[in-house]
């Protein structure tokens, strides 16, 4: 099904589809408002609003840019940037895990938040908050983890 053929949003015009992805999924042709390339998007994509990193006009959402930067967090976690610099001043700016800064230069530290509640819990790198998230922030979960990896090296 080609939902999304006569697509004109926020992310350019659909020009084209160009066949299906593993799933079966129709991939379109998107002609990028940002900076006018194609770039190539399944249904999912367009629906969301997910843009593409390839573009030369991408801006991950904790890119270094305060002013967007502060538009998002205030959106999205309900905090200031001035609010997150003192979070990071109190983390002595590394992660609140495993006390390395982010592992990507130029990215700021993840703000890891309770999906329930939506409370920000403190700054993460990149790889403690995929942690959590692949655990789905479930203590039971983390707390085998742990188990298992202090049974597994008494062997």
């Amino acid at each position: 099904m080609m939902k999304y053929l006569n697509y004109d949003g926020e992310l350019g015009k659909v020009v084209g589809v160009t066949g299906k992805d593993y799933a079966g999924r129709a991939l379109y042709q998107i002609k990028c408002r940002d900076c006018g390339e194609i770039h190539i998007r399944d249904a999912k994509h367009l629906k969301q609003g997910v843009k593409v990193q390839k573009c030369s006009k991408y801006k991950a959402p904790n890119a270094t840019d305060t002013d967007n930067y502060d538009m998002i967090i205030r959106k999205k976690y309900g905090i200031t940037l001035d609010e997150y610099n003192v979070m990071l001043k109190a983390q002595d700016n590394k992660c609140a895990i495993c006390n390395n800064e982010d592992e990507v230069k130029g990215r700021k530290l993840a703000i890891d938040h309770c999906h329930t509640t939506g409370s920000v819990r403190g700054l993460l790198c990149g790889k403690c908050n995929r942690a959590l998230g692949l655990f789905y922030d479930n203590r039971e979960l983390l707390h085998n983890a742990i188990q298992y990896l202090q049974n597994s090296l008494a062997r």
